[in-house]
């Protein structure tokens, strides 16, 4: 899990010093950001996780063959399964900036959560717009909006030392986080067969 968080000086030379109530509201996204981090539905490796097959699948029952997808639905979901790799860095990125009680670098981990979002936001609406991942893009839609809203108010709140700011972000950056993760484990499927989709276009 990484080394715990201990006080020290904030290295941001351009700010003014934050007050007690700031640095307890970074403190809570500390243990945010690291209980996302480290939860079991998130694999070390930061890809997709799986989940294990149903009690009444057995490994003699051939698995259907998927229906082709329109469009660029297939790539919408790869692109999401991408996504889950790049959180795994931001969420890194956000506990450095934590464990060295660096503003400026929290400010700017932030910032680029809420950028990734953004890129993201054409392939959930593609995987909106199909009946078959309807499902899924509405959950990842509602994860993503919860984690801009979250990310965001950590970004102005930091820029306004306001520590009430900061908890609200942390709390919406938490609901989404774990709207996230049951999105991703739904996606996983979809994942798998998007990538047979794509290798039998290729061939």
């Amino acid at each position: 899990m990484g080394a715990a968080i201990r006080p020290a000086r904030v290295r941001v030379t351009s700010r003014p010093r934050p007050n007690a109530g700031v640095r307890a509201a970074l403190g809570a996204l500390g243990i945010a950001v690291l209980v996302a981090a480290c939860s079991p539905s998130a694999p070390a490796s930061g890809g997709i996780a799986t989940p294990a097959p149903s009690a009444g699948a057995t490994s003699a029952e051939p698995a259907p063959s998927p229906t082709s997808w329109p469009g660029n639905v297939p790539d919408a979901v790869i692109a999401l399964g991408a996504f889950d790799e790049q959180m795994a860095a931001a969420a890194k990125a956000m506990d450095a900036a934590v464990a060295a009680e660096d503003f400026a670098a929290l400010s700017g981990a932030s910032k680029g959560l809420v950028d990734l979002v953004d890129g993201n936001a054409e392939n959930v609406k593609t995987v909106q717009g199909y009946p078959g991942t309807k499902e899924v893009g509405d959950s990842y839609a509602g994860a993503m909006k919860e984690i801009r809203a979250g990310a965001q108010a950590i970004v102005d709140g930091v820029a306004k030392g306001d520590a009430t700011a900061i908890n609200g972000g942390v709390k919406a950056l938490t609901a989404g986080i774990t709207t996230y993760g049951l999105a991703r484990k739904a996606l996983a499927p979809l994942l798998e067969q998007a990538i047979s989709m794509k290798k039998k276009y290729v061939k």
